[in-house]
This record gives C-alpha cells, structure tokens and sequence, in this order.
C-alpha cells in the first residue's frame, strides 16, 4: 500500500544547501495527514455489532424497529417476531441456547425472577439514570426480589369502564363519563346498577360480561395479591374474600351476560349491545374498535369501579447470553423512551409507562369512535395512581386457579364456598410443587 502511494508523490532532489522555504514547511504535516488518511482508508471497516430480538404482535410498534439500523448504525438487529411466545422462550432458557439478546417479557414478568440468573442487572448499564421517568408501580414490577432490575417497561394497562351511551339512555342511566363515575365508584354499585339495567331492559342486555373479569379486575385494583415478597401465602384473607364475594354476586345474581373476553362470541355481544358495558383496559380500546365497527359514536368510557387497577403491559430485558449487553440495552431504552412510547401510542395504541409521555399534550385527543370523549385523560389519571403491589412467581398459575373457579360459579352453578374452597387447595399445591 506504501508502495502505491509513494509511486504518486515526487521530491525534489536534496542538494543539502536548498534554502528553507514556508511552503516546504506546511506541505510536510499535510502530506503526513494524506497519508494517514489514505491508510485508514485502506484498513478494515469497523465491524457491526449484531443484535437478535424476540417479541410478539403489537408488544412493540414494528416502525420503531424499523429504525434502529439508523439511531444505531453499528447495529443490525434482527427482530424476529413469535407466536406461542412463552413457550418458546421457556424452551431456550431451559436448554440455555438459541436465547436472543433482547427479550419481551409480558406482564407475568415475575415468573422469570427464578431465572433472573439469564438476565442482565440493567443498573449495571445505566438504567437507574432512566427509573424516574417511568411509573413507580410499572418499574417496580421488573425489580426481582434481590432489587435486580431485569425489565425496562414498556406499555401500561390501566382500566377502566367501557358502555354504550346510547343503551345508558334508553336505560334510564346518566351517559356523562363523570357522572357514569360517580354513580358507580364501587364494585357493589357498579352490580346494584347492572341489576336495574338488566331489568330495565327485560334481560336483553347487561352491563357486565362474566364473572371472571370482574375477579381479574378487582384483583388488580388491590395492593396484596397472593404472596408477601416473603414467601408468606395471603390470598385466604380478607381481601380475597371481599374480592371474592364480589365476584360471586356478579355469577349468582343474574347480571352478567356469561361472555368470556377476548372471544367470537364476546365480539358478537359487544356489537349487538347484548354486552353494553365492560371493565378494561386501554389495550381494549382497539379490540371494541374492531369488534363494532357498527358502533362508532355510541361507546363511552368512565373511571373503573373499585378504583385504578392494571391489566396487562409489558417489559423488554437484556440476556446473559448477549455477547454486546451494553449496545443490547441502549437499543431497548431507545425503543421504549418517553417519545418513542409517545409514538406507539399514537401508532398501535400501546399505553404508556412514561411520565412525559403521558403529561404530553398530543395524548389529549378527542376520539371519534367514543363520541368524542377525550377517554386518555381516564386512563392517564388511572395510570398515575395505580397501587404498588408484589407479584409472585407463582401469580400467574394461582390466578388461573381462582378464575377456573369463578367460571364454575358462572357457567356450572358452583356454590361460591366450595368454589372458595377449591380455589384455596389448588393455589396451596401450586405452592408444593
């Protein structure tokens, strides 16, 4: 390479007497500089770090990703999106191979904590400089037992109470969001009101869907769940069982339609006003959307009896395995910053778990689908003051023990006590396994 160069350079000859001149002065560190830069030019490119992220449909805004190659040019990332996901990353950690980098986590994070091994403490890349511009409650849910960070936050869940304005009027109910809110603060007057409602409408209608999304939603209205982070099992105690008599009186009193979420049938009963009220979450406003089409106009959304609760969001965290931890985190914490969670939002509707995102005048929208409500100043309040609460790793399995058990209540006629009780023996041999 010297060679070559030298061949494009002449000297003139040295006669040892030459008089000194300026120019000969100047063109020396100049050629100098040509030189080194025709060497870097010819020495190799700095190589790409290479990136692989795991998530599922809609748990990151795929535009975003999209534009990581140009925030980061040093990094290719392959963003691979999965179906069955927990099984699938279950299947990888298990066998400690094939595991990405970047890693979606969704809300049942605490079922990683016993694997928290595979997963990088953020605060030792920098996250405790980003804690203060999330949601207390929402970054506290990624904190392990021993304070190991393992999940920066991404989208929020907080709910409130879906219904047709339309169906209120003809009911005899208030169609404000704040009045809807003040008649029915509670669970026992949101049931009192669906009793009359039902009535005033001879049972073709009802403002609640099933038992077991009552039970869900209280639950996440309360700041005890199952365990203490000790390990000590609370969920006979009185809390449960208010949240428990709750539930029972929606399946035994007739008022709820026995229409499980997320299913044709709860679609079809949405859009022809055979379910005229739900409690959600914001998550759900795109589901009802494309659900109803028909609709549009006639749904409204008031605060969520019982006070705020969270259902659902996410958490992107970095692996073990990742051979580039710091680059795999600043990728993360660029996907999920206050602006980019701004974008989600305005993009697929992904709630966020940033204070600025969620102070930011643009989230102040009128939405046409909800006659105009603006229903994120709802959200937005719940999501400020949702309560701090412990999750377990064994949250996930005891829940599903207590919602099969308010379906028997709903669909089989099970008598609240021995679906209590049902409920207790199942959560205790999840505990003995």
């Amino acid at each position: 390479m010297f060679d070559s160069i030298a061949q494009h350079l002449t000297f003139p000859p040295f006669t040892g007497k030459k008089p000194f001149k300026w120019g000969q002065f100047i063109a020396i560190p100049l050629l100098f500089t040509l030189m080194m830069s025709l060497i870097s030019a010819c020495g190799p490119a700095t190589p790409k770090i290479h990136l692989t992220l795991w998530y599922w449909n809609r748990s990151i805004d795929d535009k975003l990703i999209a534009q990581v190659d140009k925030v980061f040019p040093n990094v290719v990332l392959n963003a691979v999106k999965i179906n069955d996901y927990d099984n699938k990353v279950r299947t990888a950690m298990a066998g400690h191979s094939g595991i990405p980098d970047i890693l979606g986590i969704n809300s049942n994070i605490a079922t990683y904590f016993p694997d928290e091994n595979q997963f990088v403490d953020l605060r030792t890349l920098g996250a405790n400089s980003i804690k203060s511009e999330y949601l207390p409650w929402k970054w506290s849910l990624g904190v392990a037992p021993d304070g190991k960070v393992i999940g920066v936050p991404t989208d929020a869940g907080p709910i409130g109470l879906f219904y047709r304005a339309d169906l209120f009027a003809k009911a005899g109910l208030p169609t404000d969001p704040a009045q809807v809110s003040a008649l029915m603060p509670t669970w026992n007057a949101y049931l009192q009101e669906a009793a009359k409602y039902k009535n005033a409408t001879h049972g073709k209608s009802y403002m609640v869907d099933s038992a077991n999304n009552v039970y869900t939603l209280a639950l996440s209205q309360s700041t005890e769940q199952f365990l203490t982070p000790s390990g000590q099992y609370i969920a006979n105690e009185q809390y449960m069982k208010n949240i428990w008599t709750i539930t029972s009186k929606a399946a035994q009193t007739g008022v709820d339609a026995k229409v499980a979420p997320y299913s044709t049938a709860w679609n079809q009963a949405v859009s022809s006003g055979y379910v005229a009220a739900f409690v959600g979450a914001a998550w759900m406003k795109q589901i009802l959307q494309d659900a109803t089409p028909n609709t549009a106009g006639d749904w409204r959304i008031a605060a969520a009896p019982g006070g705020p609760g969270n259902n659902g969001g996410s958490f992107l965290a970095v692996t073990t395995a990742s051979k580039h931890p710091q680059e795999a985190y600043d990728v993360a914490k660029w996907l999920e910053s206050p602006q980019n969670q701004l974008f989600a939002y305005k993009d697929i509707q992904l709630f966020p778990s940033t204070i600025w995102a969620l102070n930011n005048p643009t989230m102040n929208q009128n939405d046409a689908y909800y006659g105009g409500e603006n229903t994120n100043a709802i959200f937005a309040a719940a999501a400020k003051n949702i309560p701090t609460s412990y999750k377990s790793p064994y949250d996930t399995d005891i829940t599903t023990d207590f919602t099969d058990q308010a379906d028997l209540m709903d669909y089989r006629g099970k008598s609240p006590t021995q679906a209590w009780n049902a409920a207790q023996q199942a959560s205790q041999r999840e505990l003995l396994r």
